[in-house]
């Protein structure tokens, strides 16, 4: 049998024998350009960012770090919302980590140059990479010093509400009423809690963290819950008026 009939091509490769058999689908090039392609599963790639040292590939490296410029850039932007972090104390977790980050991205900047060095070792640069690898490292000492400030930030001492049940139900009921909405009663379940609301409305905190506003359907001890997005048993009581608010005024809409 000819390898022709066989379906095997073979080609001479770095003075070895290479044997094709049968369709040959595997593309090198594809595969590396779904990285800039699709960004689906950055988290996952993230997750195994250095799972094995000297294992990490370009797909891990480039995914991690798109995945948590745009993570950070979301973070910031929810900062900004008034209801994002509940006491002092959230204040200076991130802080904290926010020094991490600033030190963790000038590491980045000076791992940039040391593989550009790396690669021209290799032959693999058209040319020297000292200017890129001494303005990398100026970008990593002016991070580092960007990060110096967040040591001296002293954050006042917290006098949030209390993180217990009785304080979440009477708040929730003080923030309603100065929405002009007022609670009837309130039912503590094992599974859920309620705030009646008037008009069969209720306001639901199940055991599970979620919360929604319960509506009438017409049908005795039957009600059609409506999600507004809140999954925390410590949310805000502003926060949760706030929402409240919005969902009926949409329902109603």
């Amino acid at each position: 049998m000819t390898e022709a009939e066989s379906g095997t091509v073979t080609e001479i490769i770095a003075g070895v024998p290479v044997h094709y058999r049968g369709e040959y689908v595997l593309s090198v090039e594809d595969d590396y350009e779904r990285i800039y392609e699709e960004d689906r599963h950055d988290s996952e790639h993230l997750e195994g960012l250095d799972s094995e040292p000297g294992t990490t590939t370009a797909l891990y490296a480039v995914a991690s770090a798109r995945y948590l410029a745009d993570k950070t850039g979301t973070l910031g932007e929810v900062l900004r919302e008034p209801y994002t972090l509940r006491t002092t104390r959230d204040v200076e977790a991130v802080l904290a980590a926010l020094g991490q980050h600033i030190a963790a991205l000038a590491a980045v900047a000076e791992g940039l140059g040391v593989w550009l060095d790396a690669a021209y070792q290799r032959g693999e640069l058209d040319g020297e990479p000292a200017a890129a690898r001494t303005e990398l490292g100026r970008a990593a000492d002016l991070l580092r010093a960007a990060g110096l400030p967040l040591r001296e930030v002293v954050v006042p001492g917290d006098r949030s509400p209390a993180l217990d049940m009785d304080t979440l139900i009477a708040g929730v009921i003080e923030q309603l009423r100065a929405r002009g909405i007022e609670v009837a009663k309130v039912h503590v379940f094992d599974s859920e809690t309620r705030w009646e609301l008037g008009g069969d409305r209720h306001l639901a905190l199940s055991s599970e963290n979620s919360w929604s506003l319960l509506f009438p359907t017409g049908k005795p001890s039957r009600w059609k819950p409506v999600s507004f997005g809140l999954y925390c048993w410590y949310a805000h009581p502003e926060q949760v008026a706030d929402l409240v608010v919005k969902t009926l005024s949409e329902a109603e809409a």
